[in-house]
C-alpha cells in the first residue's frame, strides 16, 4: 500500500465463512475489505501487505484472537486491533486492551448502524497516529541533520586534512578544549579559524550551551559596542527596548570573535575589563552584568607587531594568547589539497544527489593552484564545478582556475629585500619600491599577504617585485 495515500482498509479474520461473506456485504463498498479464515493466513498476509484496521475473532481453531493480536503488535504496531466476539470473557478481553494489544472490542451479532461509527474512530485513531509519527520521523530526521552538522563542524578532516604538520593544532585544541583558556587563533583569510574555533566548543564542557560568532570587522565601533555589549532602553536614537549582547547571549558558552585586529582602542579596553572582571555593563546603563563566556578570538593581522605600533593594547594582546594556535595557509600545505577536495566533492554530492569525483587531472591542477584563498576558496571552487559538471566527474574545465595568479615564489627571504630595493635608480621607482619592499617584510614575505595590505592583487605585485628586481 501506498504509505503517502490513506485508504480505509480492513483485514478481517474469522474461521467462519458466513461471518466474513456477511462483513463483505455490509461494509465492502465503503472500505476495502480483506479476509481470511485463520490467524496463520492472516500472519502471511501481513508479511506483504499494511491494514490500518485488523478485526480478530476470538473463538478460533488453533491460534486465538487474542494470541494473533500479541503476535500483531510486533508484526503491525501501528494498526488498530478489534476483537470481536460473541463470548463474553471480560477478563480475558480487558488483560488484552490493558497489555496494549487491542484496542477495543465488538459484541455479536452486531448491527450496521452500530459498527459504522466504531470503525470510522478506529481509521481516525490511525490517521492521527500516522501524521504524529510522520512528524516524529521528520523531527528525527532534522536532529540528525543537525547533529551531521555539528559532527562536520567538529571533525578535523573537514578543516585540516592528513598533513602532519597540522597534527600539533588538533593536539593542542583536544588540550584547551576541555579548560576555559583565552585562546588566540592566527591565520589568514580562509584558513578555517571559525571551524576552528567550533571545534573549540563542541569539545568542551561549554557544548551544550550557544556557540556565537561576531566578525568585529563588518561593524563601525558604536555598532560594534552595542552588539558586544547589549543595550539600555533609550540609550540612543532608535534604541527602543533593551537588547542583551552577545557576551550575555554567549552564557555559560563561547564567543568567538573574528577580526579582533579590527577593534577600536575604547572597544579594546571594555574588552579588556570583561576578560579581567568577567562583567560588562551595557550601553546607556549603569550597573555591571556578570558574565560566564570562554572567549576564542581570531585575527589575519599581526597584533604583537601592532602593539609595537601602539596600534593595539599589550595588556589586552596578553589576555588574548593565552593559547595561541597558528593555522598555516594551504599552499604550505600541499598534501591536504587532495584530502580537503574529495571531502567537499563528496559533501556536494550529497547535497545534490550526484555521485561525484575528481579526475586526476583535476586533482593536478588543484596541487597547481596557491589558493589565496586558502580552504574556503577550495571549498567554494569545488561547490560551484560540482554544479556546472556535466556528468559525475569533474574536470580541469570544471574547475576554471587561473594557474597565472601562481607563477612564482610564494616567499622570499625578506633579509634581501633591502640591498635589492636600493639597485633601483630611479627616485620615483625607487620610493615605490623600498614601500614595497617595505609591506612585504612586515608581511614576512608572504606575497599574498602582502598584496591583501597594498589592497592590490596578488598577480600585480609578483609583477612589480620582478620590475624593480626584488624578486
Amino acid at each position: 500500500m501506498d504509505s503517502d495515500v490513506f485508504r480505509p482498509a480492513i483485514l478481517y479474520v474469522d474461521d467462519e465463512k458466513i461471518n466474513l461473506d456477511t462483513f463483505v456485504r455490509a461494509f465492502g463498498g465503503e472500505y476495502l475489505v480483506k479476509t481470511c479464515l485463520s490467524g496463520e493466513e492472516a500472519l502471511q498476509i501481513l508479511k506483504d501487505e499494511n491494514f490500518p484496521l485488523i478485526l480478530v475473532d476470538q473463538k478460533m481453531p488453533g491460534m486465538s484472537g487474542v494470541a494473533l493480536c500479541e503476535k500483531l503488535v510486533e508484526l503491525t504496531p501501528q494498526s488498530i486491533r478489534m476483537m470481536l466476539t460473541a463470548y463474553s470473557d471480560p477478563q480475558l478481553l480487558l488483560e488484552a486492551i490493558n497489555r496494549g494489544h487491542v484496542h477495543d472490542y465488538i459484541v455479536k451479532p452486531w448491527k450496521k448502524s452500530e459498527l459504522k461509527p466504531v470503525l470510522d474512530g478506529a481509521f481516525k485513531i490511525y490517521k492521527e497516529r500516522a501524521a504524529k509519527l510522520k512528524e516524529l520521523t521528520q523531527k528525527a530526521a532534522q536532529a540528525q541533520s543537525l547533529q551531521e552538522q555539528v559532527d562536520e563542524m567538529t571533525d578535523f578532516s573537514g578543516i585540516i586534512g592528513a598533513s602532519s604538520g597540522l597534527k600539533p593544532i588538533t593536539d593542542t585544541i583536544l588540550k584547551a578544549a576541555p579548560t576555559d583558556a583565552t585562546i588566540l587563533i592566527l591565520g589568514e583569510t580562509g584558513t578555517g579559524k571559525e571551524l576552528l574555533a567550533r571545534a573549540i566548543h563542541q569539545n568542551s564542557s561549554r557544548k551544550t550551551h550557544p556557540f556565537i560568532a561576531l566578525h568585529c570587522a563588518a561593524l563601525s565601533p558604536t555598532i560594534l559596542e552595542s552588539e558586544l555589549f547589549g543595550h539600555e532602553k533609550g540609550a540612543f536614537t532608535g534604541a527602543e527596548k533593551q537588547k542583551p549582547g552577545r557576551f550575555e547571549r554567549a552564557s555559560g558558552g563561547t564567543l568567538f570573535l573574528d577580526e579582533i585586529g579590527e577593534i577600536s582602542e575604547s572597544i579594546q579596553t571594555k574588552l579588556l575589563r570583561v576578560l579581567q572582571e568577567k562583567e560588562i555593563e551595557r550601553v546607556g546603563g549603569t550597573s555591571v552584568v556578570k558574565v560566564n563566556v570562554r572567549l576564542v578570538a581570531a585575527t589575519n593581522k599581526n597584533l604583537k607587531d601592532m602593539v609595537a605600533k601602539g596600534q593595539f593594547r599589550e595588556d589586552l594582546y596578553f589576555r588574548l594568547n593565552v593559547i595561541p594556535i597558528q593555522v598555516p595557509p594551504l599552499r604550505e600545505r600541499k598534501g591536504d589539497i587532495e584530502t580537503l577536495a574529495k571531502h567537499f566533492t563528496e559533501k556536494s554530492g550529497k547535497q545534490i544527489g550526484k555521485a561525484l569525483k575528481l579526475t586526476s587531472e583535476a586533482l593536478n591542477l588543484l596541487r597547481q593552484y596557491d589558493w589565496p584563498g586558502n580552504v574556503r576558496e577550495l571549498q567554494n571552487i569545488i561547490e560551484r564545478a560540482s554544479i556546472l559538471c556535466s556528468d559525475d566527474e569533474i574536470t580541469p574545465t570544471d574547475l576554471n582556475l587561473d594557474l597565472s595568479t601562481t607563477l612564482g615564489p610564494e616567499k622570499i627571504d625578506p633579509e634581501k629585500l633591502e640591498q635589492k630595493s636600493l639597485n633601483v635608480r630611479d627616485s620615483i621607482k625607487k620610493e615605490e619600491a623600498q614601500e614595497l619592499a617595505k609591506t612585504l617584510r612586515e608581511a614576512g614575505g608572504n606575497i599574498s599577504e602582502a598584496a591583501r595590505i597594498l589592497g592590490m592583487a596578488r598577480s600585480s605585485l609578483f609583477h612589480r617585485l620582478k620590475k624593480y628586481g626584488l624578486i
